[in-house]
């Protein structure tokens, strides 16, 4: 049974990182007990942000083949055959009777094309709510002179909205009390 060591430790990450294990296979690899792995990991937290650290780089390497193989199927990719044909030289051996090398190109399948639509859809929905939500929650202020009226303000601030985000309304501009030679509107 094995003792608990950075070096182990960094063996149990590599083969987390791989990807091609399980936590069963890799603690019998290594010849410690499941047991011992878990109580590790509840016990260091050390190992278990190590733990966590492997599986985040496993994840991005995962994501960034998935995503490399989703832009060549919406690409299309060309599969190429190769086919030899061997006949009998007369001495023993084999010559090269003809050779024949097929390239066809595979185009984009539907569904790939969809599931990629769907989700830039989804992304800039994500994006749209996102922009929504800061607007509200994090207001701007503007401070105009005090020789622009109330009204020129807002309808300044409003043409200026309108221009960044279509569907965004304006709120009510308030003066600021504490500055008398400012019109503070928030948005």
């Amino acid at each position: 049974m094995a003792k608990y060591s950075e070096r182990l430790v960094e063996k149990i990450v590599r083969l987390i990182e791989e990807d091609t294990y399980t936590i069963s296979e890799i603690c019998d690899a290594l010849r410690i007990s499941r047991n011992s792995f878990y109580e590790w990991k509840n016990s260091k937290p050390e190992f278990c942000q190590a733990l966590k650290d492997a599986e985040d780089r496993r994840d991005d390497s995962l994501a960034i083949l998935a995503r490399r193989s989703l832009r060549e199927q919406l690409e299309g990719y060309v599969v190429t055959t190769e086919k030899i044909v061997y006949q009998d030289n007369g001495y023993g051996g084999e010559t090269v009777k003809s050779k024949t090398v097929t390239r066809k190109k595979v185009a984009a399948k539907a569904a790939i094309i969809k599931l990629a639509l769907e989700r830039c859809h989804k992304k800039q929905e994500e994006k749209i709510e996102e922009s929504k939500a800061n607007i509200h929650e994090n207001p701007i202020v503007l401070k105009f002179p005090k020789e622009v009226s109330q009204d020129e303000a807002v309808k300044m601030i409003t043409d200026f909205r309108k221009e960044l985000n279509r569907e965004q309304s304006m709120p009510n501009a308030d003066r600021d009390k504490n500055d008398g030679d400012y019109i503070v509107v928030k948005m």
